[in-house]
């Protein structure tokens, strides 16, 4: 029982991550067909570690 109940309880721990990691990027903004238009994204700070806007 206590087997059933641990595979339970990890299959309902990896089902809630996933839920929650994909609120997120639901939320993420979408690129647009034109390539002309640049979206910058809001994790983009976060890898600029160069300070370079490429």
């Amino acid at each position: 029982m206590f087997i059933l109940s641990g595979i339970f309880y990890l299959v309902l721990l990896c089902s809630s991550i996933l839920a929650l990691s994909a609120i997120p990027i639901s939320l993420y903004p979408k690129k647009k067909a034109n390539k002309n238009t640049y979206v910058k994204d809001y994790y983009s700070s976060l890898f600029n570690v160069y300070g370079d806007e490429a």
